[in-house]
């Protein structure tokens, strides 16, 4: 019988567990309040607006309709039918085929953006539960990370915090539906909810300041991951009139120089780029292999040249798009830095390459002679520094440059009489040219030097290098920045609207700088760009503000360029001097790992106190009568007493006075002060807290009488 009774016991919380789980199943979906469903909208669009300029337009349009439809249908739970999915279904396809259209495929980096900054919103709009919204949440925190492969910048950083609370918001808000059916209430809930977030954030710094100083570096960041078809800003490998006149209207940044000691004179920063030899009649290309050159060696120098001449310098690159390090010609060895130690080669055109495009953040040091000179072989006449292509070319051009081969037979005269005749004759530099070659590409020069006699200084780098062809010497085109502004804190900042581009000529044994632009504008180089330009083009390139805000400008770029030096190009060998400093030099990978696990362990206790502390203030700020009533709880529960936090005091004391009659006098006393005291309609206090709390017996008391 016992066996049967047993075996019935056994059956029957079988047949309850199973009904409980089928309970369960049928329960009906648990939907965040119409608060959270339009907090996550806002996280959303944050990080939208985090990537505003990272996607296509229509990309932006199609993102932003499907955030304002989802707010708009802000139901309680959206519609089940399945017309309305069909139509979900339909929205999603939709934005697929036009991603790929816009990108040419559906697949990478930039097409992987384009796709979380529309789907995002689509998924808000059929969310219902709390898991569908966690999936949106997901969704707009790997769109918000995402804007990090593009903004390397100090605004970028910034937003970081803010951002990440809200998100942390957004996760709490989604099961913790709002309690109050006023505005005020639920605002101040939501309020509470931010302050957690941001509590939770700030305890979290520390241990995030711990692993970024001592967790190994990577070579490249995530954030530099390279997407080849993804457009780039800067200097491109090929230069046709317009490209680098559309460049100088940018203000961006485009690295910053600290020099050590001896500065160059404005006229010699030229920093070189690609160097471009080959030419279709309307574009000039490196060409040459996919390398662009032939390997090279680095100009020989005595050791008195290097002291009197060697200019050591340190480039910081917000972000290197291109495989050509900006140096300063011309270079004397290679640069040194964790980002390109192990991946650079020299060019016969002392050009500095990377293999792989860094395509992130970079710092390295080196070292230049600034001369505009340096001793080469002749080319040989097969080769493309001397090309001119077919005779149908700009064939003005050609005679003008016959008739200036047959006037000045020596090289080196030619080309001052080239000059002479851009500095004596009616030509001029702007930023808005006519377009040349819109009919014929191949007599674009012919039109800029006979018709129009205004350009920028690709067209004169490009016609000087093409004259100087025709007429028998070899020359190829240098594209790269020329110039710089420095920053009142010592360092330079080159722009990208420093661009700049100039000629190499093969004279008496050697390559020559010649920058036609010096002969037309010469304070070009001599004061920059925004004074060789008429009045009404400076304003387009001038990057000075108003006179009460440039101390704020400079405070500012001070800032970003100090966030991209220790934070951005913490590289290895910042890691390790700090290591050094910090008594860790040399530093074996399982002692490093200790030390990491000590540093946390000592920043986890630091925030577990901070926890404490922080809980400890609220207490004490919290009613004397409740810390007491807290404080006796606390004791009779030690003590033996079963109590439930539900309990009123009344009850426990009650309880209390069950289990010890000799004290219930006592107990009676406490419980009518802490009513009287916290529920009386005139909140009457007759004696103190503390006084009624030391009139009970202590918890040893207790335990003797238990």
């Amino acid at each position: 019988m016992s066996t049967i009774a047993s075996k019935g016991r056994g059956l029957g919380s079988m047949l309850r567990r199973q009904s409980k789980a089928a309970s369960a199943i049928n329960a009906p979906v648990t939907y965040p309040d119409l608060r959270a469903r339009r907090f996550m909208a806002f996280a959303i669009a944050l990080s939208q607006v985090a990537n505003i300029t990272n996607v296509k337009p229509l990309v932006v349009v199609a993102g932003v309709t499907a955030l304002l439809l989802a707010l708009a249908l802000s139901v309680r739970e959206p519609p089940r039918s399945a017309w309305w999915r069909m139509g979900l279904m339909a929205l999603t396809v939709g934005a697929g085929v036009m991603v790929f259209t816009q990108y040419g495929r559906i697949v990478g980096r930039d097409p992987g953006v384009a796709l979380l900054f529309i789907f995002g919103p689509l998924k808000l709009i059929e969310a219902r539960s709390s898991r569908d919204f966690m999936v949106v949440w997901g969704l707009g925190l790997m769109l918000f990370v995402a804007s990090f492969f593009e903004n390397l910048g100090l605004v970028a950083a910034l937003s970081v915090p803010p951002i990440i609370i809200v998100y942390i918001a957004a996760l709490r808000l989604l099961d913790a539906p709002s309690m109050s059916s006023t505005r005020r209430g639920a605002l101040v809930e939501l309020w509470t909810e931010v302050r957690s977030a941001a509590t939770h954030v700030l305890l979290g710094v520390p241990l995030a300041a711990v692993m970024f100083v001592l967790f190994p570096r990577a070579a490249a960041p995530l954030w530099g991951m390279n997407d080849p078809s993804s457009s780039k800003s800067g200097l491109s490998e090929e230069m046709r009139p317009g490209k680098i006149s559309d460049l100088i209207l940018s203000k961006e940044t485009a690295f910053r120089v600290e020099f050590e000691k001896r500065v160059p004179s404005a006229a010699n920063l030229y920093w070189r780029g690609p160097v471009l030899r080959e030419f279709d009649g309307g574009t000039w290309r490196g060409g040459m292999g996919s390398n662009g050159f032939s390997r090279g060696e680095f100009i020989s120098f005595s050791p008195e040249e290097h002291e009197r001449e060697a200019i050591n310098y340190t480039v910081t690159v917000d972000k290197q798009e291109s495989r050509w390090l900006p140096m300063l010609e011309l270079p004397l060895a290679y640069p040194s830095g964790p980002g390109v130690e192990r991946t650079l080669y020299l060019t016969d055109a002392q050009q500095i390459g990377v293999r792989g495009v860094p395509n992130g953040a970079l710092q390295y040091r080196a070292q230049a002679l600034v001369r505009g000179t340096y001793s080469a072989p002749q080319p040989a006449e097969t080769s493309v520094d001397v090309q001119t292509g077919p005779r149908e070319w700009n064939p003005r051009t050609r005679a003008f440059a016959a008739d200036l081969a047959s006037r000045f037979p020596e090289p080196r005269s030619r080309v001052v009489a080239l000059l002479k005749t851009f500095n004596a004759e009616q030509f001029y530099y702007t930023l808005k040219p006519p377009l040349y070659g819109a009919e014929k590409d191949i007599a674009a020069i012919d039109e800029f030097l006979f018709d129009g006699r205004r350009g920028f200084c690709e067209h004169y780098a490009g016609a000087t290098a093409f004259i100087l062809r025709a007429s028998g010497i070899p020359a190829r085109v240098v594209t790269g920045y020329q110039g710089g502004e420095f920053h009142p804190s010592g360092y330079m900042i080159v722009r990208q609207s420093d661009a700049h581009a100039w000629v190499e000529a093969w004279l008496d044994g050697a390559w020559t700088r010649i920058d036609p632009t010096a002969a037309v504008a010469p304070s070009r180089i001599e004061r920059g760009l925004e004074f060789s330009l008429p009045d009404a083009e400076r304003m387009f390139i001038s990057t000075r503000g108003w006179s009460g805000l440039q101390g704020i400008k400079n405070l500012w770029e001070e800032a970003n360029f100090s966030y991209t030096k220790w934070v951005i190009g913490f590289d290895r060998d910042r890691q390790q001097a700090l290591l050094k400093r910090m008594g860790l030099e040399g530093i074996n990978p399982l002692a490093a790992l200790g030390w990491m696990l000590l540093a946390i362990t000592a920043s986890g206790g630091l925030m577990a106190l901070a926890w404490w502390l922080f809980y400890q203030r609220q207490a004490r700020r919290a009613d004397p009568w409740l810390r007491a009533w807290k404080s006796l709880r606390n004791r009779l529960q030690r003590a033996g007493l079963a109590t439930d936090i539900h309990d009123t005091v009344s009850t426990v004391m009650a309880r209390a006075t069950e289990k010890w009659p000799a004290h219930g006098s006592a107990f009676k006393a406490f419980a009518d002060a802490y009513n009287r005291s916290r529920f009386a309609p005139t909140r009457e206090q007759s004696s103190s807290s503390s006084t009624a709390l030391a009139a009970l017996p202590s918890y040893w008391q207790l335990r003797r009488q238990r």
